[in-house]
């Protein structure tokens, strides 16, 4: 039987700490700066090897697809990029700050007294009260360099968890969106409206109970009862419940937010996403550069555009050269009767375009089989190209298809015989969407591959 509550006693509900909850706590804060220290150093510098592979893997697959499909893996590509390099370096930062404070520590361990003012040299009064203010105790910075590191751990560790829930869920969601897209018939725009439904509820649950709450406080001030509006508050919430996981979340924002400068907290969070969903579109936009930072006055970029890139020749690509899909030829000196190029096929890019110009094929799409798939893909892929050597025009027409698995690509190949062409230097161009505008994604584009004939060089 259970004992009587004495007047003005509450039930315990088991919600109340237990009497060495304290001693506990105390016994583990001892080891989570071990803790602390061995993740970051694990993490840390793992972590800025991982955006590498990210990258390749990103590049050889986004050139497959178009569409929704692409921009799923766009920015799954963007948020772990981002997420890497952003864990990574807040994680070498609570290295240095946990490193500050461990010799902190051993300074107390070897000198209790901790800074003894009146021993410093050249030191007066009136600066001594100035550095007496400013630094304080060793105890003092011993504890704001903990206190630094704990909360900059607990919110690198809520930023990733962020990260990672806001990548994976984004992903799923646009591959389920193009997934029912391409059931309905209408991929992109099916998904657009999708993606943008989802996160239409997404805002309006976490912004009504923001309004809502206000108001109900003028309704209270005014002594107006509100159960409807309360009622729409637990429902927003409930549904915001099942889109982003709480229990896993608010613990560590809601502590951070409370006992940190809450709106300096959420404006250092927000600027850290933003940073990381960047991140991706840098890298992206640096390997396809030269160089982000240049001082090039002379050999200006339009300069090379009209004299020789290496990614329009297999032999001198690089790895840089990923994103770099141009026409290629095998190297900038021939030495043989047949000189081979390939263009490239992008669905990205000519997707739209044979949709518009290849009427033989239905809405774009080549549904043949056997030879005459191989003669629809040529003579599609021939209506969005020009080709001219020497400033005579290329046919296309003997052009074949053709997978090559080195480049990650597909496109068209042909081998233009070169017995007639006197040895020396010889221009190929090349013109995509020739009646194009010029901005946009279909704008004209241009390429000139120089290339030297020398058919000595094999004798």
């Amino acid at each position: 039987m259970s004992e009587a509550l004495e007047p003005g006693s509450t039930p315990d509900l088991g919600l109340t700490a237990p009497p060495d909850a304290e001693g506990r706590f105390a016994r583990l804060r001892e080891r989570t700066d071990e803790l602390e220290l061995f993740i970051s150093g694990l993490l840390a510098f793992a972590l800025l090897a991982v955006p590498g592979r990210i990258f390749d893997a990103w590049a050889t697959t986004t050139v497959h697809t178009e569409g929704v499909y692409a921009y799923a893996l766009w920015f799954g590509f963007s948020t772990s990029v981002g997420l890497c390099y952003v864990v990574a370096v807040a994680l070498i930062v609570h290295l240095a700050i946990r490193g500050y404070w461990v010799g902190l520590v051993g300074l107390k361990i070897h000198f209790p007294a901790g800074i003894r003012w009146d021993r410093i040299p050249f030191l007066g009064p009136v600066s001594r009260r100035f550095y007496q203010g400013r630094v304080g105790t060793l105890e003092q910075a011993i504890a704001q360099a903990d206190r630094a590191a704990s909360t900059l751990f607990s919110a690198t560790l809520l930023f990733a968890l962020t990260m990672v829930l806001i990548g994976a869920g984004s992903m799923l969601l646009l591959a389920v969106a193009g997934a029912v897209g391409a059931l309905l018939g209408d991929t992109d725009r099916i998904a657009v409206i999708i993606v943008a439904g989802f996160f239409s509820v997404f805002l309006l649950v976490n912004l009504l109970p923001v309004v809502l709450e206000k108001w109900i406080a003028r309704r209270t001030a005014r002594g107006v009862p509100s159960a409807g509006l309360e009622r729409t508050i637990t429902r927003a919430l409930r549904i915001n419940q099942w889109l982003m996981p709480m229990r896993l979340l608010l613990p560590v924002q809601l502590t951070l937010q409370s006992n940190r400068y809450a709106r300096n907290f959420m404006v250092a969070y927000f600027i850290a996403v933003m940073l990381a969903m960047t991140i991706g579109g840098v890298q992206a936009v640096s390997s396809m550069e030269f160089s982000l930072f240049n001082r090039y006055a002379v050999v200006t970029e339009a300069a090379v555009d009209e004299g020789m890139l290496s990614a329009h020749y297999e032999s001198l690509r690089a790895e840089r050269d990923q994103l770099l899909r141009y026409p290629m030829i095998p190297a900038d000196v021939v030495d043989g009767p047949l000189l081979r190029l390939f263009i490239p096929h992008q669905p990205q890019r000519d997707n739209d375009l044979a949709r518009r110009l290849c009427t033989s094929l239905p809405e774009g799409g080549n549904r043949l089989r056997g030879a005459a798939a191989e003669t629809a893909a040529v003579q599609c892929v021939a209506r969005f190209w020009r080709v001219t050597l020497d400033g005579r025009p290329v046919a296309l027409d003997g052009f074949v298809a053709m997978e090559r698995r080195d480049l990650e690509m597909r496109g068209v190949v042909g081998y233009l015989p070169l017995a007639a062409l006197p040895p020396g230097r010889h221009d190929l161009r090349l013109v995509w969407n020739p009646g194009g505008p010029e901005r946009g994604a279909a704008r004209r584009r241009s390429y000139r591959i120089p290339f030297w004939y020398a058919p000595e060089a094999s004798r």
